[in-house]
């Protein structure tokens, strides 16, 4: 088997660290782990959202997940700490930062040299629905809202671990994370938001 040359791969500190000095209010917020199975495999998930400034209506939102347990040395028991990693860096790859011929991050692809390759399987036929059920005909709230409800709670200095507190008192619901949210109910929320 032929190693993979990472002589391109950025890592996520230098990427971050560019990141901070193009913009030097740059923030991050990070959602809080969520466990999915998907054919029997557990998996963390974690997202993370960075805007470059105050002002960023735009920012970038990235998903990853791990494996639980992890696959490596490298992975196994610190397999959210490596999702968050992971997923901080394709953000930061969204944003331009550290990228050449790809945006995964050479923690990515050095976690994931030792063993056979995986065969990827499509989870979901609508990237705007949920990770999970594929039966469920609720019609999930997009990405974009998600990303905008963040962008504007970031506005309205509403901390990561007042959002969804913030969120079920809008709805209330007692939802556990805003991938939940409907389309609708994420449009009650940034409506809220914006007032």
């Amino acid at each position: 088997m032929n190693a993979f040359n990472l002589g391109d791969y950025v890592d996520v500190p230098t990427r971050l660290a560019e990141a901070l000095k193009r913009w030097p209010d740059l923030r991050v917020q990070e959602t809080k782990p969520v466990i999915v199975v998907v054919d029997n495999q557990l998996y963390v998930e974690i997202s993370c959202t960075v805007w470059r400034d105050q002002a960023d209506l735009k920012p970038s939102v990235a998903y990853c997940w791990e494996a639980i347990p992890g696959r490596t040395p490298y992975t196994k028991g610190s397999e959210m700490m490596n999702a968050s990693t992971s997923c901080l860096g394709r953000a930061l790859g969204f944003l331009g930062m550290g990228i050449g011929k790809s945006i995964a991050s050479r923690n990515e692809v050095q976690a994931r040299q030792p063993g056979p390759l995986a065969e990827v399987k499509p989870i979901r036929e609508d990237l705007e629905q949920p990770f999970g059920d594929t039966t469920d005909t609720k019609q999930y709230a997009s990405p974009k809202q998600r990303g905008m409800i963040r962008a504007l709670a970031f506005e309205k200095k509403i901390g990561t671990t007042e959002l969804m507190p913030y969120i079920n008192k809008v709805l209330d619901n007692k939802y556990s994370s805003i991938e939940a949210l409907s389309k609708q109910e994420a449009s009650q929320v940034i409506e809220s938001l914006q007032t």
